[in-house]
């Protein structure tokens, strides 16, 4: 089995942070949507593949749960136990089962499950084919597939408006270029692909799924004072924060030494990086203009949403 990746947004602030943001990712008037859209009925058996705590189980148990049964899968045995407690509140009417695995060799016989599915699972690891292939594996003929994936790469390439001023055009596309380094950087070493939903239709038609199909996330990212909506204030809550982490200067060097070895790997040289690492002074020199406005309710934002779900079936 692979050893837990080595994130820590299980613990303390990083852990309730990915919680409440996932709170707002999908609308539940979105996910009656996709549940219909990707065939949950009540009483399949569902496997959750890198289920965390079990959000998607929460999202989608009204539309399976009742004489149904949700099996979480991680390689993380903290996240299960959290996983299975937290499962007491919302799993009602149904079975659940955890159990600590491998997202390569999945601990479930062949066609075991009506629907399996994923989400932030492929952007994290090294060989997300054989991930797929697995999933493949314990489906039932005619079983669907359902994997949500950003695309982190698109996001960095929109001209995201904000009531800050803007950078130049040269900055913008160099902002962009970066973007593309660190990611071809984590590729090399093989921490995954943040720009993973535009490939998970071919590794889904490679694996053998038909009728592969995609969905846009339905929220944008947007605030506008005074943030009125849970989830514009939740946004203005987490920029708050941003400002308040930059301030560990710790944290600071750690993150710059794991950037410089990303940027490198990715085929950034060193003239480049000296480069970013002006623009990075010129883009922190606007920090207290920045906090300003947060303080003051009068920061407004709004950028289109990069997060996608992608279905499939495998065929009967």
């Amino acid at each position: 089995m692979r050893k837990p990746a080595k994130n820590k947004w299980a613990k303390g602030e990083n852990k309730k942070h990915i919680i409440e943001q996932r709170k707002f990712l999908w609308e539940p008037e979105y996910v009656a949507l996709l549940a219909k859209w990707v065939g949950f009925k009540l009483g399949q058996t569902v496997i959750d593949v890198g289920c965390g705590l079990g959000y998607l189980g929460t999202l989608y148990w009204p539309y399976f749960g009742k004489g149904g049964k949700y099996c979480g899968v991680d390689v993380s045995p903290k996240l299960i136990a959290q996983a299975k407690r937290l499962s007491m509140d919302w799993a009602k009417g149904g079975k659940t089962e955890f159990n600590v695995g491998d997202s390569y060799k999945l601990p479930y016989p062949d066609n075991s499950a009506d629907v399996v599915m994923c989400q932030t699972l492929l952007m994290h690891l090294a060989d997300p084919q054989k991930a797929i292939n697995e999933m493949y594996r314990i489906l039932k003929p005619g079983g669907a597939i359902l994997c949500k994936e950003p695309d982190n790469l698109s996001v960095s390439m929109q001209h995201a408006l904000t009531s800050m001023p803007e950078f130049t055009l040269e900055e913008e596309l160099f902002r962009h270029k970066i973007s593309f380094i660190i990611n071809r950087g984590r590729e090399v070493l093989g921490m995954g692909n943040y720009n993973t939903a535009p490939f998970v239709p071919l590794w889904l038609k490679k694996a053998g799924f038909r009728g592969i199909d995609a969905r846009m996330n339905s929220y944008p990212i947007l605030g506008i004072p005074p943030y009125e909506t849970p989830k514009q204030e939740y946004e203005r809550n987490g920029r708050e924060k941003d400002i308040k982490s930059g301030k560990k200067i710790k944290g600071k060097r750690k993150r710059t030494r794991e950037f410089k070895k990303l940027f490198m790997a990715g085929g950034g040289s060193v003239e480049e990086y000296e480069q970013y690492l002006s623009f990075d002074r010129k883009y922190r020199s606007r920090e207290k203009m920045y906090k300003k406005q947060i303080e003051e309710k009068s920061y407004y934002f709004f950028a289109g949403s990069m997060f996608f779900a992608i279905k499939g079936h495998k065929p009967k």
